[in-house]
């Protein structure tokens, strides 16, 4: 699994560079709205019930990154300006979140082989 090299984040987007050299972008709300955290995707107890619901309140349209921090060798945690920093994205999620336009194009290609 490829690791990030360069973070960079402003007020529209995030731009992470992979050790394999490929360059993902986020939306800022995008990668916001998918954050894995409990509280937005809700927790499943063992048997895989919902146990708790998402709390997730609506994302603000100009949210951005304040900061991100490496957790181990194998995530990343941002802080966004709307107060949340509970959401850790490992690497693999984080990559499979891609909104770059060759990874649009390949998960459209990817639908369009499963129909």
């Amino acid at each position: 699994m490829p690791v990030p090299k360069e973070i960079q984040s402003d007020e529209k987007e995030v731009r992470v560079l992979w050790s394999d050299g490929h360059r993902s972008v986020y939306t800022n709300k995008g990668l916001r709205a998918e954050c894995p955290c409990a509280l937005c995707k809700g927790e499943r107890g063992i048997m895989g019930e919902l146990y708790m619901q998402p709390t997730r309140a609506s994302i603000p349209e100009d949210v951005r990154v304040v900061n991100h921090t490496l957790v181990g060798r194998y995530a990343i945690a941002f802080s966004w300006s709307d107060g949340h920093q509970t959401g850790i994205y490992p690497f693999d999620y984080l990559a499979g979140l891609c909104e770059c336009k060759e990874c649009r194009d390949r998960k459209v290609a990817d639908r369009e082989r499963e129909m």
